[in-house]
């Protein structure tokens, strides 16, 4: 069985834009796509379902039970549509993986995709970069101001992430995937800041960039050392790369 896909609203997806995210290292672009559908109040449009997602089944804000899922949503921004895939998990298994991606690529046929992710590196490293796997569109990418490396992440991709960046020219479909370095040990909202800005400056895309990165940490850190919170908070705000820490 492969991808099954609930259509909660039907609008034309093919040669569309999307932004993907799945939870990985620092969890940098789901944080992003998360962060871009609350403040644009994302529509969602359907639910992806396959059977190598993890059997768990949530309550829904009415109470409702759902399958497990990955969500396709809908936002606006400046009057483009522009849609959103992210999800508390992706399928457990490399089959189930490579379904979902065939599934997410069918349905953006002709279009653009912009997988966000991280990726670990020392705490000191701070860098923002896309890779792609058309040499056609990675000269497009170039002629906009993309750094598009050839050379790293030396290890590769593993993951939704690489399937549907490297299996986007074999379904017609333009894609990059844009790396945020982290340390990755927890959630990096600051990478996923820097990650939307780099977005919206290279692909000229006006997305928000509504994460209060410090004061996330600041929340985090009150939450974990109540006794201590404000010499905790103090010490990281003075040293810029503390907060990767």
């Amino acid at each position: 069985m492969g991808a099954l896909v609930d259509w909660i609203s039907q609008p034309q997806t093919a040669c569309g834009l999307l932004l993907v995210a799945m939870p990985g290292v620092g969890d940098v672009g789901k944080l992003a796509v998360d962060a871009v559908n609350a403040e644009l109040d994302a529509e969602p449009v359907a639910r992806i379902i396959h059977p190598a997602l993890p059997p768990l089944a949530k309550l829904d804000e009415d109470g409702l039970l759902q399958p497990p899922h990955i969500l396709l949503s809908r936002v606006e921004i400046d009057g483009k549509e522009v849609f959103t895939l992210t999800g508390d998990a992706q399928p457990m298994t490399p089959e189930g993986q490579h379904e979902m991606a065939i599934a997410v690529l069918d349905l953006f046929e002709g279009g653009e995709v912009l997988v966000l992710a991280g990726m670990s590196a020392l705490a000191d490293r701070k860098d923002i970069f896309s890779i792609t796997s058309s040499s056609s569109y990675r000269i497009e990418l170039e002629s906009k101001g993309v750094d598009v490396r050839r050379d790293e992440p030396k290890a590769g991709v593993i993951g939704m992430a690489a399937l549907i960046t490297a299996l986007g020219p074999v379904k017609n479909v333009k894609t990059s995937c844009t790396i945020a370095t982290t340390v990755g040990n927890s959630a990096d909202p600051v990478a996923a800041q820097l990650l939307l800005e780099t977005i919206r400056k290279w692909w000229s895309l006006p997305l928000p960039v509504p994460i209060d990165a410090t004061e996330r940490l600041a929340q985090k850190i009150r939450e974990m050392h109540p006794g201590k919170a404000e010499d905790l908070i103090s010490e990281l705000t003075e040293s810029p790369d503390s907060i990767y820490m």
